[in-house]
């Protein structure tokens, strides 16, 4: 055997080590641990009995946190490290990413065979995907919402997760209404003046949109990475359908959408592509869900005669990539109802 052969075998089980040390920072906050030690050491045994855990292994899986520093683990205490502390904001993707779409990596094989769809946890999807647009998606909303002439007096979140997003807006103002359309969405609401409902956002849109009646003025609609998915099951006349619909029943629709870049080595060569867009556009290969470029989006507004009020992008303090992009859309003078 040469002399490098040990080098070269601890670079190529580097993925292996990611791929376990996200799975550990996943159940860290999924488990209760994380918010149980955030306070300050505590006592392994102790936090186990809390938690109704085996002691003995919740101090296994600590020490392996130990050894990735997230965790000090000296004798029976344990607390955050710095860098384990400075973990906390970033427990959305890992929601999203690691728990939403653990299952769907796994099928990467079958999929390429041509065995349908690969699943995922779409209740975990929301709750990481909401929780992650607090950062970027929630303030770029608010940011379409500035163009409007008005202030809206309700929104309608199509696709709204677990409600969260919806809150978030509603919350701003303390006088605005909200209904939340989701198939995982909460049975109830614990925001005064939001109500959820189960269902599809197509069904919804078909439903409740009167060709008859002019759309409501003081109405925002909102589709958040809700377009990507009608698009890939319902196929883009569905998505041109609900675009059309919703705008005969409120007077503006804000949609956020991601431009699918996956071949520009400019997003590629970026930090933030190769450690999110990259495993994100692989995922929706696999998925349900079709990214689209900005341009195919454009083209499909003006078809279901929609007008673009404005066009906004992400902070780029916060993702200084230019690919999540928001939408303020109105009816084309004379468009067909």
């Amino acid at each position: 055997m040469d002399e490098g052969f040990e080098l070269r075998l601890i670079d190529a089980l580097q993925p292996v080590r990611g791929f376990a040390l996200a799975q550990g920072i996943y159940h860290l906050f999924s488990s209760g641990l994380y918010e149980r030690i955030e306070g300050g050491p505590q006592s392994v045994r102790e936090v186990a009995a809390l938690l109704e855990f085996d002691a003995a292994r919740t101090s296994g899986f600590l020490r392996y946190l130990a050894n990735e520093n997230y965790v000090t683990l000296s004798g029976d205490t344990v607390a955050l490290t710095e860098k384990g502390r400075a973990l906390g904001p970033y427990r959305p993707w890992y929601e999203l990413l690691v728990g939403g779409y653990a299952e769907t990596f796994q099928q990467v094989t079958d999929v390429l065979r041509g065995k349908g769809y690969a699943t995922r946890d779409g209740r975990l999807v929301g709750i990481g995907s909401c929780g992650m647009s607090a950062y970027d998606a929630l303030p770029l909303v608010r940011e379409l919402m500035s163009d409007l002439p008005a202030a809206p007096a309700s929104i309608v979140d199509l696709g709204c997760g677990d409600g969260t997003f919806l809150t978030g807006l509603v919350g701003d103002s303390g006088t605005v209404t909200g209904i939340g359309v989701d198939p995982y969405a909460p049975e109830e609401s614990a925001a005064e003046g939001v109500r959820f409902v189960r269902s599809g956002a197509t069904d919804y849109v078909r439903r409740s949109a009167d060709p008859d009646a002019e759309p409501d003025a003081q109405q925002l609609c909102l589709a958040a990475f809700l377009l990507q998915e009608v698009l890939e099951q319902e196929g883009r006349g569905a998505v041109v359908e609900l675009v059309r619909g919703a705008l005969r029943r409120s007077g503006h629709l804000a949609v956020v959408e991601v431009d699918h870049r996956p071949a520009d080595p400019q997003v590629m060569r970026h930090g933030l592509g190769l450690a999110y867009y990259n495993p994100y556009y692989l995922l929706h290969v696999l998925t349900e869900q079709r990214l689209e470029t900005e341009r195919f989006w454009q083209d499909l507004f003006d078809e279901a005669g929609a007008r673009m009020v404005s066009r906004r992008v992400v902070d780029p303090r916060v993702d200084s990539t230019g690919l999540e992009v928001g939408y303020l859309l109105t009816r084309q003078e004379g468009a067909a109802r």
